[in-house]
C-alpha cells in the first residue's frame, strides 16, 4: 500500500486527480513517478509524470489549447510549455497550483490504430530526438493494463510493473543517477527511426 504522506508531490497528486476527476478524463501515473511508486511507494522525483490515453482525450473533445485553458483557468495550474500535436506525440508541462512541482503530461497512443491489440507508444522531445523523422523520440510500450490503488480515500492508477520493468530494466529497484539527456542513449524501447539525412550521414562516418 501507497505510503500516506503529505508532502509536495502528494499535494501535487492531489491537485492533479481534483482536476482530472472534474473534467472525466481517465489519467494514471507513468514513467519516474511510476518507478518511484513500484521502489520506495511514493513520488519523490524530480517531477511529477502523468499519462492520458488519446482515445480519452478525443472522446472529450479536447485540443492542444482548449486543454491549457481549462487547466490554467479553472484548476490554477501553471503552463511552462506544449510539445507534439494533441494526435501525434502531445506532450504538455504546468506546475501544480499550491507545491509548483513541475507535471509532465504525456498522451500515450496506439501504435496500430486498426489493431485494438496494438501496442502503445508516445513522446519525448529534444537532443537526439531531433534528428528522428518525427522530430521526436518515440517510445514503445507492450499494451498493459492499469493497476489501482488507494490514497486518501481516492482511487489512482498507476502503470504496471511490466511497464516499469520495460522502461527501466528488471533492476528498476537500484537506483541510478542520470539524466533526461543520458536516458535517450540507453533506455531500451526507443523506436529508432533516424531521419534519412541522419542515417546516411552515420554511413559516410563509418
Amino acid at each position: 500500500n501507497h505510503i500516506e504522506l503529505v508532502d509536495n508531490y502528494t499535494l501535487c497528486l492531489l491537485d492533479i486527480h481534483q482536476a482530472f476527476d472534474s473534467l472525466s478524463i481517465p489519467w494514471f501515473i507513468t514513467f519516474s513517478s511510476a518507478l518511484m511508486y513500484w521502489r520506495s511507494k511514493n513520488f519523490i522525483s524530480n517531477d511529477m509524470d502523468i499519462g492520458i490515453f488519446y482515445k480519452d482525450l478525443k472522446s472529450k473533445n479536447f485540443n492542444e489549447t482548449n486543454f491549457v485553458t481549462i487547466m490554467e483557468k479553472k484548476f490554477h495550474f501553471q503552463f511552462r510549455r506544449n510539445y507534439g500535436r494533441i494526435d501525434h506525440g502531445q506532450e504538455w508541462a504546468f506546475s501544480c497550483p499550491k507545491s509548483n512541482i513541475p507535471i509532465d503530461i504525456f498522451v500515450y497512443y496506439p501504435l496500430n490504430e486498426l489493431n485494438k491489440s496494438s501496442d502503445y507508444w508516445s513522446a519525448t522531445y529534444n537532443g537526439i530526438c531531433n534528428n528522428m523523422i518525427y522530430k521526436k523520440c518515440r517510445w514503445r510500450f507492450k499494451r498493459f493494463s492499469l493497476t489501482k490503488f488507494r490514497m486518501f480515500n481516492r482511487k489512482f492508477y498507476v502503470v504496471p510493473i511490466e511497464f516499469i520493468v520495460e522502461r527501466y530494466g528488471k533492476n528498476y529497484t537500484i537506483p541510478h543517477q542520470y539524466d533526461y539527456f543520458q536516458s535517450l542513449t540507453f533506455l531500451p524501447n526507443l523506436i529508432k527511426e533516424y531521419s534519412v539525412n541522419i542515417t546516411n550521414s552515420k554511413q559516410k562516418s563509418k
